[in-house]
């Protein structure tokens, strides 16, 4: 009996793996994992957020297989590196904006209040927020001579362009504009970090990325206890939003979204391999 061109077809198609779902399988021991060992925090989110800033067996895992250049931390590299080229062909929102590694970690700045001394002007700048949400913007120029006002600027929300368009912040001189808005920007209440090194190190230097496959990602030489911080932040944040897009009903299962899924599921089964 001749063997139909749609049953090739058709069998071709059960050969492929959904690795959409083997992501969600990947995903449960997971979520199981850390319902365990963070039981005292009340939500998902609250419990990633931990993983991501402080030491545990699965931050330690992606440390170890970006320091290391076995055969294991090779294949996990070269993942990791095909996860981040998806994500850069195709753009899958969330709900904090898009799933990609530019600009993955957005974390609220620490630092709410500047007041220094200039070339003889008082600065005080203040940015009043919870979380990045903005209620207060202060900002006195005074003269240190005397104490009295050069510039006075208040707002409700964290707009340059409301500050660089205000007639006070005009009639300013060039060196006080650009005082202010140096003091402004290191004030910025949501802090964007890009995961990806655009100017890695020589030959010899200290090596501040991780070479992987095309791309080079940020390796933090000021934290010698994970120099591999900013890949832990960024991949645990981008494996949680796949999972909720995922677990929301917001993704099409198309070709091209499972091509994401196949690095992120590889992704995950490394680094669940060190909770068996």
């Amino acid at each position: 009996m001749p063997v139909s061109t749609e049953n090739i077809r058709r069998w071709i198609e059960q050969s492929d793996i959904d690795y959409i779902s083997h992501y969600i399988k990947c995903w449960i021991p997971f979520n199981a994992w850390y319902n365990a060992n963070y039981s005292a925090l009340n939500t998902d989110r609250e419990k990633i957020n931990s993983i991501k800033n402080n030491g545990n067996t699965i931050r330690n895992k992606i440390n170890t297989l970006m320091e290391n250049n076995g055969q294991e931390s090779l294949e996990f590299r070269s993942f990791l590196a095909s996860l981040h080229q998806e994500l850069l062909d195709t753009d899958v929102q969330g709900s904090n904006g898009r799933i990609w590694f530019q600009d993955i970690i957005k974390e609220t700045n620490p630092i709410n209040q500047i007041s220094e001394n200039y070339n003889r002007i008082s600065y005080f700048v203040r940015v009043t927020h919870v979380r990045g949400d903005v209620s207060n913007v202060r900002i006195n120029l005074n003269r240190m001579t005397n104490n009295s006002s050069v510039f006075n600027y208040t707002h409700t929300d964290y707009d340059l362009t409301h500050l660089t368009n205000n007639n006070g912040f005009g009639n300013l001189s060039a060196t006080q504009q650009a005082q202010i808005r140096h003091y402004y920007g290191q004030l910025k209440p949501i802090i964007i970090k890009n995961m990806i090194e655009f100017h890695p190190s020589q030959v010899g230097e200290p090596q501040n990325h991780y070479p992987c496959d095309a791309h080079n990602f940020k390796r933090d030489l000021s934290n010698p206890n994970c120099y591999s911080i900013y890949v832990c932040k960024s991949l645990i944040e981008i494996l949680y939003q796949l999972r909720n897009v995922l677990f929301h009903g917001e993704l099409i299962p198309n070709e091209q979204n499972q091509r994401i899924y196949k690095n992120a599921y590889f992704c995950l089964k490394y680094l669940l391999n060190s909770l068996r």
